[in-house]
């Protein structure tokens, strides 16, 4: 089985705050759905930056908007996954 590379050299350090932020939260389950209140409650990952970061998440296709009956709910996709997983490893290797 061949692993997607996942590019994180175009990530900020804010997007990927919120990667791992929501890596951690989810256990880097691919089918787990969060509101933002559940993986943007630390201070690098909120505000006006950190919106845009999540916007361009889901447009590069790191992340997924689902929307619900209530709120919309964001679920990690495949390239994210495997970012969270470079990402990790790159910050244990520091």
């Amino acid at each position: 089985m061949v692993r997607a590379v996942a590019d994180i050299k175009e990530l900020n350090a804010i997007q990927k705050a919120i990667l791992v932020d929501f890596c951690s939260k989810t256990k880097g389950s691919k089918g787990a759905h969060l509101p933002k209140p559940y993986f943007k409650n630390k201070p690098q990952t909120q505000g006006r930056k950190a919106e845009r970061a999540l916007r361009e998440l889901i447009a590069l296709g790191y992340i997924k908007k689902h929307p619900t009956g209530g709120e919309t709910t964001y679920e990690l996709d495949e390239r994210g996954f495997e970012a969270c997983l470079e990402i990790r490893e790159e910050r244990k290797a520091r």
